[in-house]
């Protein structure tokens, strides 16, 4: 058994074609064409058979494809623990956050922290919601959410997002559109993207345009998707644009509606110096962020 064969049988799996798959691994047709072989010789079965121009799994294909998945997830693990076994981690620090956080948060924050913390061994995992019942529960060290924490059993700080403001499609023929009532008669609000800050913001749409449309997508990245697409405009923290330079979206400075204000909380129950490091980089990082 050769696990080269495995990856080969993996890949030409996701794209059901010989030739992207030889594109993906870099080698030939031919090789991605003897590597399948030599696998069905091996376990003495057909894993693909002809569907039009490309090819599809077998019965017997499916059913290795979990076994090869699990084999190469078991190799790959394997050796990333024997790497990483030859560092020297004085501690170990479970967080876990929620999509957004982990989207536009932490993957600008944790190079910070690894430059900072070389020695201590951070883990990150992602979950929608009941995150102050996990940190309560001792299964993670450090919780960051957007929503209030409901318990008094876990201690944690709210730290300020940075501002909040009305962001739309930038095309030519919203130039001389400059506020929101402009864009509330054009677009739809695509709402409910913060666990806090809409339902205030819902009443003061409404009682500026009654007509306004407004659609609920509780997902930030797609609602900026949706924007650049020119399908709609929302109310969205700034700095997630500002590295982006982006040239299909614009900022509308508020002129009937106040701004709204955001928070992320972040929760912990045990006290330890590296939790406080965590916290005091993690607050320092937010507000570099405010500045922006």
């Amino acid at each position: 058994m050769n696990l080269e064969w495995y990856y080969t049988f993996i890949v030409v799996a996701k794209y059901e074609n010989y030739r992207k798959a030889a594109d993906e691994l870099f080698i030939t047709q031919t090789s991605v064409f003897n590597h399948i072989k030599n696998l069905e010789n091996l376990l003495k079965v057909k894993l693909f058979e002809p569907k039009g121009r490309n090819i599809t799994l077998t019965d017997d294909g499916k059913l290795f494809y979990s076994i090869a998945a699990e084999t190469i997830s078991t190799y790959e693990k394997g050796i990333y623990e024997m790497r990483n076994s030859k560092k020297k981690y004085s501690f170990r620090l479970n967080v876990v956050v929620t999509p957004y956080i982990a989207s536009y948060l932490m993957v600008k924050f944790l190079p910070i922290f690894f430059e900072a913390a070389p020695n201590i061994d951070i883990s990150i995992s992602v979950m929608n919601e009941h995150i102050p019942q996990a940190i309560e529960e001792n299964r993670y060290a450090i919780g960051i959410d957007r929503r209030l924490p409901n318990t008094d059993k876990i201690n944690y700080l709210n730290v300020c997002e940075g501002k909040i403001k009305l962001v739309v499609p930038n095309i030519e023929e919203n130039k001389y559109l400059d506020n929101e009532l402009d864009f509330f008669k054009k677009y739809r609000v695509l709402a409910g993207n913060h666990p806090s800050y809409w339902e205030k913001l819902f009443e003061e749409i409404y009682k500026l345009y009654p007509e306004a449309d407004i659609t609920n997508i509780s997902s930030v990245h797609t609602t900026e998707c949706l924007i650049k697409a020119n399908q709609g405009i929302s109310y969205l923290p700034v700095y997630i644009f500002e590295e982006q330079n982006s040239k299909d979206i614009r900022i509308i400075d508020s002129k009937y509606i106040e701004d709204p204000i955001s928070f992320t909380y972040v929760m912990w129950k045990k006290e330890s110096p590296e939790i406080k490091l965590f916290l005091d980089l993690f607050g320092k990082f937010i507000k570099d962020e405010q500045k922006i």
